[in-house]
C-alpha cells in the first residue's frame, strides 16, 4: 500500500522505476552513508524497504510513477552553478542612472491620450433604452416631457 505522507521511494533514491533490486540496495546504502541526519537516513532506509521487501507496494509505485521521470536535472544544476551570483550590480546601476523626471516624458502626448480617452463617447445601448422607457407604449400621445428627454 502506498504511503501518502512520504514521497515516492523512487524519487527519494533518485532511481528510475525499472531499477533492479541490486541498484536499489547500492543506491540506498550509498545515500545512508552520506546522510547528514538520522531523519534522512531513516527515509532512505524506508525507501529501500518499500521497494525491496514489499513487491505489491513496489508495483503500485511503478504503476503510478511518471514515465521516464528524471529526479536529477544536470542541465539545471549546471545553470545554477554558473549563475549563482547576480551578474548585475543594482546599486551601481541606480547610482549611474538618475530617476526619471518630468523632462523625460512628453507631457503633451500624455495629456492628449488622457483627453482622447475621457472624451470618447460610449456606445449606445438601444436594448436598455427601449426596455427602460420612461412611459408605457400604448395608443395615443406619449406622456413624454422635455425633462424626461433631457434628464432621462
Amino acid at each position: 500500500m502506498i504511503v501518502t505522507d512520504k514521497p515516492n521511494p523512487f524519487q527519494v533514491l533518485g532511481l528510475p522505476a525499472h531499477a533492479a533490486n541490486q541498484e536499489i540496495v547500492e543506491r540506498g546504502q550509498e545515500l545512508c552513508e552520506l546522510a547528514e541526519s538520522d531523519a534522512q537516513r531513516l527515509l532512505y532506509r524506508w525507501a529501500m524497504e518499500q521497494l525491496i521487501t514489499k513487491s505489491l507496494t513496489r508495483l503500485e509505485y511503478e504503476l503510478f510513477e511518471i514515465p521516464d521521470a528524471q529526479y536529477e536535472d544536470e542541465e539545471w544544476e549546471r545553470f545554477i552553478r554558473l549563475h549563482r551570483n547576480n551578474p548585475i550590480d543594482i546599486a551601481a546601476l541606480a547610482a549611474e542612472n538618475p530617476p526619471p523626471g518630468c523632462e523625460d516624458f512628453d507631457l503633451q502626448a500624455l495629456v492628449m491620450l488622457y483627453l482622447t480617452a475621457m472624451l470618447k463617447a460610449p456606445k449606445g445601448d438601444l436594448k436598455t433604452a427601449v426596455e427602460h422607457s420612461p412611459f408605457k407604449p400604448g395608443v395615443g400621445l406619449s406622456p413624454l416631457e422635455v425633462r424626461d428627454v433631457i434628464f432621462g
